[in-house]
């Protein structure tokens, strides 16, 4: 005959663990009323359920990051689920406060990196570990860190920006200045990343685009050309080349918010107001359900 279970120790439970009311139930029977078991019952029947999620789909989620006080380390982070249900959940979004400070004071490169690392808690579970028990029990669908980015500098700063809703978010270093102005200037570039307009960049700059994609762009401008004359191909190349590098590289593009000015207009003006020669070094943008 299976062991009676109080309504209390079942809330007592559940509150713990965020599994739900029956299955904290069930998982206290098997244990025989011992709290720690029925937990790490519930740890182990959650793991074996998010195996299953795994191959799900994460077309939702939200956007974390955070910057040092004093400019020079960031951390973008992009923690994907299946539905907007989920990401509006408390505990989905305490995860990826958690996760994003946990990237801040760690130096990691990538989820796998991130995965890796003992949880904030003191468990001595992994961070892999942590999401899989909450697919399996509190959370119920797919879940991973799909998209994470952690920038530092010794001469410059970073900054960031993420979009009010969460879903799409930016990071920018910039060397050469610690000044007020480069602050600004960071904030400006990391919107207008963001923003993805026209186009989400490629490369910080023409001689950063990766040559296989320059090698595509230069075969797709000569295509219907041929035929000409080498010198009108030629022309006719430069000039596609040169809307794209207008088009897909930072420096390049149109600044969102005054298609008038350049990307690389704004960063002279900051340089002019800080006394220094900056430098664009690296960007990253990430948004909800995308690769």
């Amino acid at each position: 005959m299976m062991m009676e279970i109080s309504a209390k120790d079942v809330m007592t439970l559940r509150a713990r663990t965020n599994a739900g009311m029956m299955e904290s139930k069930k998982a206290l029977q098997e244990a025989n009323g011992d709290m720690d078991k029925a937990a790490e019952l519930l740890r182990k029947w959650g793991a074996g359920r998010a195996d299953s999620k795994v191959a799900n789909e994460m077309k939702e989620g939200l956007i974390g990051a955070k910057i040092a006080t004093d400019g020079r380390t960031g951390v973008l982070l992009r923690l994907g689920c299946q539905t907007d249900f989920v990401a509006r959940n408390d505990g989905f979004q305490k995860l990826l406060t958690d996760l994003v400070e946990m990237a801040f004071r760690h130096p990691v490169a990538s989820p796998a990196d991130l995965n890796k690392l003992p949880f904030s808690d003191a468990s001595g579970r992994t961070v892999e570990q942590v999401i899989k028990e909450m697919v399996g029990s509190s959370i119920k669908e797919n879940m991973a860190v799909t998209g994470l980015a952690r920038f530092t500098t010794t001469d410059g700063q970073i900054g960031k920006y993420v979009h009010h809703n969460a879903k799409v978010g930016a990071l920018v270093r910039i060397d050469g200045s610690t000044d007020d102005a480069v602050r600004v200037l960071l904030g400006e570039i990391a919107m207008h990343v963001t923003a993805g307009m026209p186009f989400v960049p490629v490369a910080v700059s023409r001689d950063k685009v990766d040559p296989a994609l320059l090698e595509r762009e230069k075969a797709i401008a000569a295509e219907g050309i041929k035929g000409k004359p080498p010198a009108i191909v030629e022309k006719i190349v430069a000039g596609k080349l040169e809307k794209f590098f207008s088009d897909q590289v930072l420096l390049d593009q149109p600044f969102v918010k005054d298609e008038s000015r350049k990307i690389r207009d704004l960063v002279a003006d900051a340089g002019k107001a800080s006394s220094a020669t900056l430098r664009v070094v690296e960007f990253a943008r990430f948004k909800v359900g995308e690769v």
